[in-house]
């Protein structure tokens, strides 16, 4: 993916929302917000890689294009298990709290060895 390329593609995702939210149309806005929850990851990988193919295996309405899907799956971040580390914004479970900002196992071991 080129660089912006991510950005302008949630931008389109927002825009569209928004356009959404404006006509009142709260079930199609609705629908959008919970689309992570319809999607595998499996399909969710194909989509970011561009396979079309998985366009057909998902029971979309028809006002859900691929562009649409695709500026989603751009700007969807797949939610993991356990909690951002402040310093590489990776998802991970082991790590220690401070100051209510949680640092994750390797970063510490990183700061660690700085000292």
């Amino acid at each position: 993916m080129k660089q912006g390329e991510g950005d302008m593609a949630t931008e389109y995702f927002e825009k569209v929302l928004f356009e959404l939210a404006k006509k009142g149309e709260q079930d199609k806005v609705k629908f959008l917000k919970s689309l992570y929850r319809r999607i595998m990851p499996s399909q969710f990988e194909r989509i970011k890689k561009n396979d079309k193919s998985v366009f057909a295996e998902l029971f979309m309405p028809k006002w859900v294009t691929w562009e649409l899907l695709k500026a989603w799956a751009e700007g969807f971040e797949v939610p993991g298990k356990g909690k951002t580390c402040i310093l590489c914004e990776s998802k991970n479970e082991n790590g220690l709290d401070f100051n209510d900002r949680f640092i994750c196992e390797s970063c510490f071991v990183r700061l660690k060895q700085l000292e």
